[in-house]
């Protein structure tokens, strides 16, 4: 629903690594709980996070990963800041700082986790092409010719390509994004939405042919399609034969009554069912602890317990839809980087909607939905 820029922070990485790590964020299959031999529930859904660091700070850094590593078996690389186009297209090698970050990356995976690798050539704002990723930070401005393509222009299309082959040799995932929230082009930018489904038509087929064998695909944001939902069926039905999995983008706490036990009991499946063949996944997602206030221009009144509850929603639904995993954004409340960086941005106002999503509070502290993630994390997979 809404979309948010991170702007990049610079990370020694302990001594050897230095480099801008930059996040972006913007805001069914039918079935049942899985028993064992035993009698015993288990999950058929990956858990995890991404490393989204609560300060900007290398400490902030590793504890993100810490987390990923004992309150996961997933983790989640969310890039969202643009492509380095020209070097995808040429072949020639990313810029040092960001080969640097994603190597980084790649060596923090904790050994026998699972990988969800998510990536787009669809802007931060959701209604353009993706800028400019280079050492300099993320979305940059895009250099002629590129600020001239669009999304079905053959140089876009090779070198997204490109991108992508590149990203799923680096991390080797278990999943694979090639677009985020992609149903919101077609409501922020219709005029594109032709061009990007002949992007997905070539770059979906070009991956597919690659890796048979990898679930590739396309997320979609709830509340964009709650938005419109004539419009945004149609929309997605024309991206439904470019996906593996219909995994979803879900931040239902900017709705009024604010409350998961308002939640529809298909809030998630009216967009899932769209293809009711394939699976279902929860791409993004969480709930505030605390209160949603100024600079965000609405209150939204939010507690530790209305959180714990939406985690228990999200695991009832994951179990009973047989998902492929799930991923809770924010490991920690960012009140540390929103007082150090983040209240300065232009988009502070949006930004303030997320600050006190982590399962861990801003001191980190467990909070108790933490505990029903745990238990749900304990059940054999």
């Amino acid at each position: 629903m809404f979309s948010v820029r991170m702007t990049g922070w610079r990370l020694s990485l302990r001594p050897v690594l230095t480099g801008v790590a930059a996040a972006l964020l913007v805001l069914s299959s039918g079935g049942c709980s899985l028993l064992g031999p035993t009698g015993v529930s288990f999950r058929t859904f990956s858990m995890g996070f991404t490393p989204f660091p609560h300060a900007n700070t290398d400490e902030a850094v590793y504890d993100a990963w810490d987390v990923i590593e004992w309150d996961a078996d997933l983790a989640v690389l969310h890039f969202d800041g643009g492509i380095p186009w020209q070097e995808a297209l040429d072949g020639t090698g990313y810029p040092p700082g960001f080969q640097d970050w994603l190597d980084f990356q790649a060596d923090e995976v904790p050994l026998g986790h699972s990988v969800y690798v998510a990536v787009t050539p669809i802007s931060d704002t959701r209604n353009r092409l993706a800028g400019y990723r280079n050492d300099v930070g993320n979305n940059q401005p895009l250099p002629s010719p590129w600020d001239e393509y669009e999304f079905d222009s053959p140089e876009v299309i090779a070198a997204f390509t490109n991108f992508c082959l590149d990203m799923i040799e680096q991390f080797s995932p278990n999943y694979f994004a090639y677009a985020i929230e992609a149903n919101m082009l077609a409501r922020f930018s219709p005029d594109d939405w032709d061009a990007f489904v002949y992007l997905c038509a070539n770059v979906y087929t070009n991956l597919k042919n690659s890796h048979p064998g990898l679930p590739v695909f396309i997320t979609l944001q709830v509340e964009s399609y709650y938005w419109n939902t004539w419009e945004q069926e149609d929309a997605i039905r024309d991206i439904v034969p470019y996906t593996d999995v219909m995994a979803l983008s879900a931040y239902p706490f900017t709705r009024y009554p604010y409350d998961p036990a308002a939640l529809e009991y298909d809030y998630f499946s009216r967009v899932s069912d769209l293809a009711p063949g394939l699976p279902f996944a929860i791409a993004e997602t969480v709930w505030p602890a605390e209160d949603v206030d100024l600079p965000y221009p609405t209150l939204i009144p939010a507690d530790e317990a209305l959180q714990q509850a939406y985690v228990e929603f999200l695991i009832a639904e994951c179990e009973f839809r047989n998902a492929s995993f799930l991923c809770w954004f924010f490991t920690r409340d960012y009140d540390d980087f929103w007082e150090t960086d983040l209240q300065d941005q232009p988009n502070a106002a949006t930004l303030r909607l997320w600050r006190d999503t982590g399962l861990y509070d801003g001191d980190g502290f467990e909070r108790p939905g933490l505990g029903v993630w745990r238990q749900a994390l304990l059940d054999s997979r």
